[in-house]
């Protein structure tokens, strides 16, 4: 089962423009653009198989809490210290890659 990602977008007073990712109760999550593009690229490298990487993970320069996934058969699961794992399937992975990149207006 997959579970909803609310992307969002705040100011930050040093960063200027961060998304924000918040996965089920997880922690929330703070991305520059470029972290966000970097974030988006991997994660739909892996969805479309086009990566054997089975981990991905950044540790966000505006945020308290890194992004770490474990990527697995039809799909990754995001983890974070005392919270549940969220799974996302191939799909929701693509999705999650999209929002973050729309986050900034790029599609």
């Amino acid at each position: 089962m997959s579970h909803k990602m609310d992307i969002g977008r705040i100011e930050h007073r040093a960063f200027g423009q961060l998304a924000t990712l918040k996965a089920g109760d997880q922690p929330l999550r703070r991305f520059t653009a470029q972290e966000a593009e970097i974030l988006a690229r991997a994660l739909t490298a892996v969805a479309e198989g086009k990566s054997a990487e089975d981990r991905i993970f950044m540790s966000p320069i505006a945020s308290d809490y890194e992004f770490e996934a474990v990527a697995g058969a039809g799909g990754a699961t995001v983890s974070a210290p005392g919270a549940a794992d969220v799974f996302l399937d191939s799909a929701a992975m693509l999705d999650l890659a999209a929002g973050l990149r729309g986050a900034f207006g790029r599609g």
